[in-house]
This record gives structure tokens, C-alpha cells and sequence, in this order.
């Protein structure tokens, strides 16, 4: 698989246009948020989809790096969260994205904690 150096981390090259992202409140629950880049208006949303990369930790977890398009900010749900970037687990992206970052690299799926990371083999 292709990894480009990025600090102590790694991110794949394939990347795939995110929508809408899985993530726990602070109750527990888990809840589908809206994810788009945006640029000045942090209140409204945009039409630009956020950009997802695979992305290795030091002990070799994979996870989603979530990006805003053209070095742009990430807004997720309506009070959620503002923020340059964000890692998630594999679960906390749609099956389809999923399967067009995964496709054709061989990763084993493990869950920890009710979350889905990759282990390159």
C-alpha cells in the first residue's frame, strides 16, 4: 500500500468525498453528522463534501483522516464541531466510502471498544 510520511503519521493516497460521518455524543449515542468544507461562514453549511484518507498511527491502527477540500475547514452537524481536521474509526464512515478506500489493499478489520480499525497485513 502507498503511504505518504506526514509527522509521526501516515495517510494513504486514495481518497474518496465524505458526506456524513457516525460519531458518539457525550450521551453515548450514536448519531449521523453532517460533514462539509467549509471557509468564512462557519454557521451555514456548504455543498462541498469533506475529503476522507486511509491514515496510520505509530502501533499501525488504521483509521479515516477527514480533510476540508482546498486546505479549507471541516463543520460537522449544525453545533457539533468546527475543525482543520479529524480521525475516525472505519465504522464512522458509510460502507460504500469504505469499500473505495479499502479496495484492493489487504487490511484485517479489529474492533476495539465498539470501534472497527484495519491492521495491514
Amino acid at each position: 500500500m502507498l503511504w505518504r510520511k506526514q509527522g509521526r503519521f501516515e495517510i494513504g493516497k486514495r481518497r474518496v468525498d465524505i458526506k456524513s460521518i457516525k460519531v458518539k455524543d457525550e450521551t453515548g449515542k450514536i448519531r449521523r453528522l453532517r460533514v462539509c468544507s467549509v471557509w468564512s461562514n462557519f454557521s451555514k453549511f456548504s455543498r462541498i463534501p469533506a475529503v476522507g484518507y486511509l491514515f496510520k498511527d505509530e502501533k499501525g491502527y488504521i483509521g479515516v483522516f477527514l480533510v476540508g477540500k482546498n486546505d479549507s475547514y471541516i463543520k460537522i452537524g449544525k453545533n457539533f464541531l468546527v475543525s482543520q481536521n479529524l480521525i475516525v474509526p472505519l465504522n464512522g464512515i458509510g460502507k460504500t466510502n469504505l469499500k473505495k478506500l479499502l479496495k484492493g489493499y489487504n487490511i484485517d478489520l479489529i474492533e476495539i471498544e465498539d470501534n472497527i480499525y484495519g491492521i495491514e497485513k
